[in-house]
Formats: structure tokens, sequence, C-alpha cells
């Protein structure tokens, strides 16, 4: 299954990305005891350390499973992938009120804590639906891909008028806690441009991608006199909260540089990569 755009996924166990590998042997006993007491039947059990966490991967039942405990044994979260007849019915009542015929695809539960989360993947004609629902049924979100005849007219038209005609390469429905927002990409005369528009075809968000000549002169002397020497690697215009500013990726041997200017050509933040 595709993807969504990188803003709608849910990242459940961000910050361990860096995890480092260790041997079953190198847990603590109270870790592993408690793992294991909970887990007996897991197979293909894989352990790794994060800022004093431990994080296991496994299975139980062919199905995978992933874990952090802290050091004294506690469960902090813990993700599992379920088979179709774990998902609660309220969870499926409630995707039937949208959707009335569909095949899971994929199914999750996510514990941290008393909150308990699931998310419901699957496919229509092609296009992906996802759904994140609370232990109850409640619907938390739900996203759905879309046709290019499916975005409203009034986006397009919004976007034609202010920006010009938007060729569509993704669009994407979102609806969380009663927010509708809409989410494309594509390109307009041969660049890169992506929107988050709500459903009142206000913009929320538009990242544009610039050629050198399209930087204001005020800003691109800004970046050549701070980081002179470097080449920049790309350019983007962004627009938020009716605010604009530019962003740069800079190399130099090594060194990579992320900047955010105003348009004024103030460097508001420096990221090294």
């Amino acid at each position: 299954m595709k993807r969504f755009l990188g803003l709608l996924v849910f990242i459940f166990f961000i910050g361990t990305a860096y995890a480092q590998n260790i041997k079953q042997s190198n847990v603590p006993a109270v870790v592993l005891n408690a793992f294991k007491l909970k887990f007996s039947n897991a197979t293909n059990v894989n352990w790794k350390l994060d800022k004093g966490n431990y994080i296991v991967d496994f299975k139980v039942n062919n199905k995978n499973s992933k874990l952090v405990l802290n050091d004294r044994g506690k469960i902090m979260k813990h993700e599992k992938d379920l088979y179709v007849s774990e998902i609660p019915k309220s969870v499926l009542e409630t995707i039937r009120s949208r959707v009335a015929l569909f095949d899971v695809n994929d199914a999750d539960r996510f514990e941290e804590g008393d909150n308990v989360k699931y998310r419901v993947l699957f496919e229509i004609s092609g296009k992906d639906y996802e759904f994140w629902l609370d232990a109850k049924g409640k619907l938390l979100k739900f996203n759905k891909e879309l046709k290019d005849s499916e975005v409203p007219a009034e986006i397009i038209n919004f976007i034609k008028t202010k920006y010009g005609s938007l060729d569509i390469d993704e669009a994407i429905f979102t609806e969380e806690r009663g927010n509708v927002k809409y989410f494309l990409k594509g390109e307009i005369n041969d660049r890169y441009n992506d929107f988050i528009i709500n459903g009142k075809a206000t913009l929320v968000n538009h990242n544009q991608d610039l050629r050198d000549s399209e930087v204001p002169p005020l800003v691109m002397r800004a970046v050549k006199t701070a980081y002179n020497g470097y080449e920049i690697r790309d350019a983007d215009l962004r627009e938020e909260g009716g605010k604009v500013t530019y962003t740069f990726e800079l190399r130099k041997s090594r060194d990579n540089i992320y900047l955010i200017l105003s348009p004024d050509g103030k460097i508001i933040e420096v990221k090294k990569r």
C-alpha cells in the first residue's frame, strides 16, 4: 500500500530511528523477565537501546509487535499488527458508517499508558483509506486519497487564481476532530508545489520549489554573504499563517546547512545536518 503524505503519517515510536542494536544477553534481567512474563510465546526477538529505554521487536502468532520498556521493565508503549478478527466491533462499525464495503489491508493497535488507538488501512479502486480510532470506536482521524475530480472546485479555482494551474500528483482528504483539510501536491509551471487548504478553501500552508533566479535579491544576497562558498542545493518558498519565509539547503564539502530566512533577508533559523 502506498504511503500517505509524510504530514499524515502518525509516528508512534518517534525518536527510535537511531536506537542501538543490543544482544539479549545485555538486556537487564528485570527488563527481560518483564517481557518474557507477558510474551512467553514471542519469536524473532530483537532488542535495541535508546536513551535508557529498551525497544524489542518480536512476533506473536506470526504478527509483528514492538514494545518500549523502561529500565525497570515497565511497558511504556506497545504496537502490534492485528488480524481482522482482533479489530473491535465498535471500530469496524465506525468505519462502516463512512465506507460500506471494504477489505482490510492492515490493522494496528497502539498503546501508550491508558491511551489506546487503532489504525485501519484499506484500498478501494486503487485509492488508499486510513482510519485512526480510539478504543471505543470514536473517529480520531480519517485520511482518504482522492481522484483529481474529487477535489472541490473552489479549491482548484483558489490555487489556479493565485498560483496557476496545478498538475496534481497526489490529493488527500483528511478529517480530524471535525476539521477538514486537503493536501495537494504537484507542479505549476514545472515547479513543485504542495498545499494544505482547509474545507473553506482557505490556505493553511504552501511550499514552492524555487529556481535561484526566483529568489528575491535581498534574500539571495543574505545567503551568499553569510555562507560564501556554499553550494545552494535547494531553495523553497513557504507560506504559513499569512507569513512568507524562504528555506535553503546548502552544502560545502561535508557541511550541510539548512537555513530559514525572512523576506527582508534576516536569518531566522540555522540547522546543521
